[in-house]
């Protein structure tokens, strides 16, 4: 410090009471009592060449006498740089730390590019396009060499960023490796021959096996086709439907007669309250319904009873 003045001795005072500042005012007030007077009496016997030395050691010397504890060292800020630094300094305190370091040095360009990879397994959400990637790379590694982003911002959060991409590894693979496996059994299904050879119409992981038309009023369409783009029919041509004839009150041979000659082939018969097949049985109703439409290769069922 340079020598003190009438001009200077208020300043240096007050520099003294802002190192006292921990200490109760009542305590300061004691301690400082007659310290500018005290300052311009040293500055009256030794003149412009005195020189009390910096506040701080003054403020100490003024603690020490008076019995005061002295003042605690403030504690340092965090710092990234000085993290690494010691985490450095650990590892090198054994050979095999040491071995472990160099290592990790060596492949430094292998963890920058990693980490991008670990961005985009995560956000994978996002759908992030794939020119991103190399672009994103190069940064990192510009970032990583200290070519580029040597702000002290950049320098402060690279620690921090670097710690939350080694922890989201595991997940990272995880989330690939799913991927990676859903993508082989897709194409193993689509290369095997189950599923070159599933044909008809597929939904929601169905076939559909039949497709029905109705007109506005819920009535069924019927002798509807239907043809991809070249003309070619979608499904399996069927023959045309016939409805049931009104065959209530014949005989066997009299509605077998009767059914053959619309194209009925398929009849099931059902004799009503054990009705014996002989005699004066008839024919009560039929399933489908007379009136109906029924496919030919359907099974038409119909109920026999005696005549009333």
């Amino acid at each position: 410090m340079q020598a003190l003045t009438d001009n200077t001795i208020k300043d240096f005072a007050a520099a003294v009471r802002a190192e006292l500042a921990d200490l109760p005012k009542r305590e300061v007030q004691e301690l400082t009592d007659g310290l500018e007077a005290d300052l311009h009496d040293r500055l009256s016997e030794e003149g412009e060449s005195f020189d009390p030395g910096s506040a701080a050691t003054y403020a100490a010397e003024l603690r020490e006498a008076a019995g005061v504890a002295p003042k605690l060292a403030k504690r340092k800020e965090f710092s990234s740089a000085a993290l690494v630094q010691s985490t450095e300094d650990w590892f090198r305190k054994t050979a095999f730390g040491t071995a472990l370091l160099e290592f990790g040095v060596s492949v430094r360009p292998v963890w920058w590019v990693l980490r991008v990879v670990v961005m985009f397994v995560i956000l994978e959400a996002f759908r992030l396009p794939l020119w991103l990637f190399p672009v994103a790379a190069f940064l990192s590694i510009m970032w990583g060499r200290g070519t580029w982003f040597n702000s002290g911002f950049f320098k402060a959060i690279l620690l921090p960023l670097n710690l939350i991409a080694i922890l989201m590894i595991i997940p990272a693979a995880d989330s690939a490796a799913r991927t990676i496996d859903q993508y082989i059994a897709n194409t193993d299904l689509v290369q095997s021959g189950a599923y070159a050879n599933r044909a008809g119409l597929q939904l929601n992981g169905e076939q559909v096996l039949e497709i029905k038309a109705f007109d506005a009023t819920g009535t069924e369409v019927i002798g509807l086709t239907y043809q991809d783009q070249n003309g070619n029919p979608l499904f399996e041509v069927q023959a045309e439907p016939i409805v049931v004839p009104d065959i209530s009150g014949m005989t066997i041979p009299e509605f077998q007669a009767a059914l053959t000659a619309v194209g009925i082939e398929n009849v099931e018969i059902n004799y009503l309250d054990d009705a014996e097949p002989v005699g004066d049985v008839v024919v009560l109703r039929t399933e489908p319904a007379i009136g109906s439409w029924i496919d030919p290769k359907s099974t038409l069922l119909v109920v026999m009873d005696h005549q009333k």
